[in-house]
């Protein structure tokens, strides 16, 4: 199975918004995983760190970072497609 991950923090508006993108891509796309990790956590401090994000959100599909900051959602799904890990 395929895994995105989205880093992202409680409270944080273009976090949700985010989400709800990803929520929406992964019903039509049920063969890739979502997975949601706390910016602040061990986990996710260190994968911000490793790849440069300063702030959430971020989305990493198979442990490469795709989008971060302002996240333009079009742009991000393009290049979740053009993966041909989704099969839209």
């Amino acid at each position: 199975m395929s895994r995105i991950i989205l880093l992202s923090s409680v409270g944080c508006t273009p976090c949700l918004r985010v989400k709800r993108y990803l929520n929406e891509f992964h019903a039509k796309n049920p063969q890739i995983e979502v997975e949601e990790i706390e910016f602040s956590s061990q986990v996710g401090s260190k994968l911000a760190v490793e790849n440069g994000v300063l702030y959430p959100p971020a989305v990493f599909l198979e442990g490469k970072l795709i989008a971060k900051g302002k996240i333009d959602a079009e742009k991000m799904i393009a290049a979740i497609q053009e993966s041909k890990m989704a099969n839209i």
